[in-house]
């Protein structure tokens, strides 16, 4: 292409930065070279000294509103508030599938002591936990500490009284063992 040709272009054709992203990539969109108008040309020019590499090999992605504006999936580039705020909700949905999983964590190892037999030490969990959710419950100072003894109504001297056994509090089911069953016939008429 010759000097005055990429000279007219830049004249008649200009870029337009449109936006950037939070890693500093940036968003530029060219006016159309066919007869249609309408579709433009949309480029992202990576962020000086990485490696356009990483995002084409996966390691990382261009953010999910910026690849949309690409593709004319979207018409309007997105804004930094937007940006953050999806990176906000993407750290709160990583930090609730943490606790899930220490949660999963914990209840699959409760589940093999009690496949274990170890009993005793069931026992202590279920009276250690049980101790956490009357402290939970108790009701606290103004100041935040908790009651002494002689705040306490009997009514709740009571509740603590009736402290967790090693035996379970509902009643063992009469029979777990299926029944025999057979449909009744409707007769009709």
């Amino acid at each position: 292409m010759s000097f005055l040709r990429r000279v007219f272009d830049r004249l008649m054709r200009p870029t337009y930065l449109v936006g950037r992203d939070l890693e500093g990539n940036k968003y530029y969109e060219y006016p159309s070279i066919s007869d249609e108008t309408s579709r433009t040309k949309r480029v992202v020019k990576y962020r000086p000294g990485a490696d356009m590499l990483t995002y084409v090999a996966g390691k990382k992605r261009l953010p999910v509103q910026w690849t949309a504006w690409l593709t004319h999936t979207r018409l309007r580039p997105p804004t930094v508030e937007e940006l953050h705020a999806d990176l906000e909700r993407q750290l709160r949905v990583q930090r609730n599938a943490a606790l899930i999983e220490a949660r999963d964590r914990e209840e699959r190892a409760l589940q093999l002591e009690m496949e274990s037999g170890s009993q005793g030490t069931i026992a202590g969990r279920i009276a250690q936990e049980a101790a956490k959710q009357e402290a939970a419950d108790s009701p606290m100072q103004p100041g935040g500490h908790p009651p002494s003894a002689s705040d306490l109504s009997p009514a709740s001297n009571n509740a603590s009284q009736l402290a967790p056994s090693a035996q379970p509090e509902y009643p063992a089911p009469v029979s777990d063992e299926p029944q025999a069953w057979s449909p009744r016939t409707i007769r009709r008429g």
